[in-house]
């Protein structure tokens, strides 16, 4: 049975906001380094389910700048596989959310090492036999994913629900902009229902789709996952609806437009 999308591919969408770029109103090249490293990991973890350092990035092009307030897309692919190393693909492009217009901005080869290869003498899993079809995602939908740090966390080594529910609305926020092509304020947030702790070391996986569309407003639902990257169990932590009003140049109400 051929797994969902989602599970069978690594997407992450963010903002760029202001103190993430230079003087000049573009992403800092180290902040989308970072970005893409994360992913690097992140692909590497999932397909072989263990721990992994970076060994090197042997080859990072930046052809376009990505600017404050663009969208940022980035997704990555297992290329090559050794014994104990894998050189993952990352792309980053960016998309101005009130024209969508998009474009890459910037490749990059990552050589992951597996961190636990002096104790474990297992090969890595061979490469996948198919690529992943990395096509734009579609409207009115995003997908967000955060590592779970230390900091992240509260003393149980569980993820703050303050930071959850940031990660949440800031998807719900790029899902309702990706709808209307308008700015879009938060009107409310209808319910959340944290159903599980998400626990350091964890992935946090989260998708938003615009659901329902009124005159001006718009309805997101939110549905968080946390994947243990050692293992892949996956567990449901969180849902919440938002309420997302479509904002003229004015800041007043504006059509939303239909939904499909």
């Amino acid at each position: 049975m051929t797994q969902p999308r989602h599970l069978a591919e690594i997407r992450h969408t963010d903002l760029v906001f202001p103190d993430q770029s230079n003087h000049q109103g573009s992403y800092f090249g180290g902040a989308a380094m970072a970005e893409m490293d994360k992913i690097a990991f992140l692909v590497a973890a999932r397909h072989a389910r263990r721990p992994f350092v970076t060994a090197s990035c042997d080859k990072l092009d930046f052809v376009a700048p990505v600017h404050v307030g663009n969208l940022i897309e980035l997704t990555g692919q297992v290329r090559m596989v050794g014994r104990t190393s894998l050189i993952v693909d990352v792309e980053l492009a960016a998309e101005d959310l009130t024209t969508g217009a998009r474009h890459v901005c910037t490749r990059g080869a990552f050589t992951m090492v597996a961190a636990d290869r002096k104790t474990n003498p297992d090969r890595l899993p061979p490469s996948p036999d198919a690529a992943p079809n990395f096509a734009p995602s579609p409207p009115a939908y995003a997908r967000t994913l955060q590592l779970v740090f230390p900091g992240d966390t509260n003393h149980l080594g569980q993820l703050f629900g303050g930071n959850a529910m940031s990660i949440m609305g800031k998807a719900a926020y790029i899902a309702a902009s990706r709808h209307t092509r308008f700015d879009v304020g938060m009107a409310a947030t209808d319910k959340i229902d944290f159903i599980a702790p998400t626990l350091e070391g964890e992935m946090l996986d989260v998708i938003a789709e615009v659901t329902k569309v009124g005159r001006t407003s718009m309805t997101v639902s939110v549905l968080a996952e946390a994947e243990n990257l050692m293992t892949g169990e996956r567990r449901k932590v969180g849902t919440a609806d938002y309420v997302m009003v479509a904002l003229d140049d004015e800041g007043r109400p504006t059509p939303a437009g239909p939904l499909g």
